[in-house]
Parts: structure tokens; sequence; C-alpha cells
């Protein structure tokens, strides 16, 4: 067979199913204070990826600061760490209750945790140490959040419909474009919060803007 005739018998094994690509991420660490590179090769298998790369790279191995690995491997285990994640947040929130009720427990802390962009409507989070957290694009709407620490946290494009903030220290927290549409921020402390893009009605941002001074709002002593 020719070149070309070559060419055309891999395209239609391709086509027929028989060779299925995969797509792998490499990630090149550069010298220190440089961002690591990123990107994707389409391959057949792990081998053929390293061939790619190899070429890529012009090198006749893969150096030790690259990694390869295959993109559903990586998936798979952000789903894994995501479900861990959610399961220590549930055995966090029913001690969290307890405590809130006098029965034991022990009071939230999700200090600089990241729980971004996840589905967390309705929970009772009073008086718990959120300080630092990343809840960007998160749904906190019609959650408990009174008295809350939320010092320094990211909020950016969260869902805070109808939630229940008053009392809380929002203190150099990122709110942009967050929806506070309902939401009661009577007595919080919105020191230095970046408010850009809010949702919120006038009137209620004024009152907590205007009621409020930096450092008045900590989490009381146990």
């Amino acid at each position: 067979m020719s070149e070309l005739d070559l060419t055309d018998a891999a395209a239609i094994i391709e086509d027929n199913g028989s060779t299925q690509a995969r797509v792998f991420v490499y990630r090149i660490q550069q010298r220190k204070g440089l961002p690591p590179l990123r990107g994707e090769i389409t391959a057949t298998d792990e081998a053929d990826a390293e061939r790619q790369l190899r070429l890529k790279l012009l090198s006749p191995q893969i150096p030790a600061h690259v990694d390869l690995r295959e993109r559903a491997e990586i998936e798979a285990a952000e789903r894994a760490a995501k479900r861990r994640n959610l399961r220590q947040l549930l055995d966090i929130l029913r001690a969290h209750h307890d405590w809130l009720r006098g029965l034991g427990g022990e009071r939230a802390d999700f200090t600089g945790r990241n729980l971004s962009g996840l589905k967390l409507p309705r929970l009772d989070l009073s008086m718990a140490n959120l300080a630092g957290c990343d809840f960007s694009g998160a749904d906190l709407s019609e959650s408990k959040l009174q008295g809350a620490n939320l010092a320094g946290v990211n909020l950016a494009g969260a869902n805070l419909r109808d939630a229940d903030l008053s009392g809380a220290d929002l203190s150099d927290a990122n709110m942009k474009a967050a929806n506070l549409a309902g939401a009661n921020l009577e007595g919080a402390d919105l020191w230095r919060a970046n408010l850009m893009g809010v949702e919120v009605a006038p009137e209620v941002l004024h009152r907590a803007l205007s009621c409020r001074h930096p450092g008045s709002n900590q989490p009381p002593e146990q």
C-alpha cells in the first residue's frame, strides 16, 4: 500500500470504532515563579500520548517535571474528591445543628475550604466560622447565616436569594455579582466588601452599610 492508502485505511479503522481516541492532559512545571504549562493530546492509548508529547518536547523521554494523565482519570479523581468533601460537609453540619440546639456537637468551622459551585440551599449555618471560604457560584438560597463569620469569603456569583445574613461578618468579602434579592442584611458587617454588580434592594444595602463598623461582629467565645 502507498502512504496515501495507509492513511485512508487508518481513517476507516477509526470511523469503524476499532480505535477509540482518548484525551490526555499534560502539565509542564516551569522554573520557579512561572505558572505551569498545560495542554491536551488526543491519542489512542497512553503510549501514543507519550510518543506525541516526546515529539512536542523534542525529547527522547518524558522529563520528570512533566505530568501526563488521561482526562477521564483526572475527572474521576475530582468526582471522588467532591464526594468525600460532601460527606465531610454533612458530618460537620450534623454536629453544628446539635451545637445550635445545645445537644453537644461542635460549631462548624469551614475556614478556607473550597465549596465553590455546590448546591447548598436552605442550610442552617448560623454562627458558623466560614472565614476565607470559597463559595463562588454556590447556591446558598434561603440559608440561615445569622451571625456567621464570613470575613474574607468569596461569594462571587453566589445565589443568596432570601438568605438570612443578619449580624453576619462579611468584612473583606468578595460578593461581586452575587444574588442577594430578598436577603436579610440587617446588622451585617460589610466593611470593605466587594459589592460590584450585586443584586439587592437599595434600601436593604443602605441599612447594612450605615449601621456597622470594622470589627463589630466577632463570633462569641465558647
